[in-house]
């Protein structure tokens, strides 16, 4: 029962007693009642107002009800699309702490999938994100210069990191284990080194601030497939752009 209707219900019950009460009180009068028994029905006055007040006070004490909040469908849903996950946090109850964001996970999509670009991927493990995007579509072969069609979708995540602050950025570069010597890069260390610090610098370009973002170069040290044909030796070629929940 709600407060006011509870209010409105224990008001009802008390009028009906009074009126009860005093039509009791004329009948006694006319029966010839003694002036004693009149303060004594004063007296019950006067407690049947004490009990009214306090029973308006608790009343407006009680605690409201929890507002039932409502959250807004993905705007895919409501064109009536189904396929859309919906934008929710997945936690862990016992700790409170929240593993990933899939609206997250949607807005690379959506960063990257408003290109021509398809040669990424986006993995998620625990409190992890990570957008993996390959040579191809970021880097020259053997250089660390950002390709052009890389830098909309960067700009693109960067809006979103951005606005994600709770989040610190790891950007990791990695080879394939085919040796490189130039005067630029001695060794595949300083090539994916030097290409995770070209896409850390276009972040914090857009305006990411550098201590929410770290740099690392793996070289051919982590790879993902093995080093036996074209096609394995190119996924290895990457850049990992991960978001880690901060404790």
């Amino acid at each position: 029962m709600g407060k006011d209707v509870l209010v409105e219900h224990l008001k009802s019950e008390l009028e009906m007693s009074e009126r009860k009460r005093l039509g009791l009180q004329r009948q006694k009068i006319e029966e010839g009642f003694e002036a004693e028994d009149l303060s004594l029905w004063t007296m019950l006055d006067l407690m049947t107002l004490i009990l009214v007040f306090f029973i308006i006070l608790y009343a407006d004490l009680m605690p409201l009800s929890p507002p039932v909040i409502f959250k807004e469908k993905p705007v895919a849903q409501a064109q009536g699309k189904t396929d859309t996950p919906s934008k929710i946090s997945i936690q862990n109850p016992r700790i409170g702490e929240e593993v990933f964001s899939l609206d997250i996970e949607e807005n690379m999509h959506l960063a990257m999938e408003g290109t021509d670009i398809r040669d990424y991927s986006i993995k998620m493990t625990g409190n992890r994100i990570v957008l993996v995007i390959g040579e191809k579509i970021s880097f020259p072969l053997g250089q660390a210069k950002l390709l052009a069609h890389i830098k909309p979708p960067l700009k693109k995540i960067a809006v979103f990191l951005y606005q994600e602050q709770s989040y610190k950025i790891i950007v990791s570069g990695h080879t394939d284990d085919r040796p490189i010597q130039t005067s630029l890069f001695p060794s595949n260390w300083e090539l994916s080194l030097a290409r995770a610090l070209g896409v850390a610098k276009f972040l914090m370009a857009q305006g990411i601030d550098p201590r929410r973002i770290s740099v690392e170069g793996f070289g051919q040290y982590r790879p993902i497939a093995d080093n036996e044909n074209p096609e394995t030796r190119r996924a290895n070629r990457r850049v990992e752009i991960s978001l880690i929940r901060n404790p």
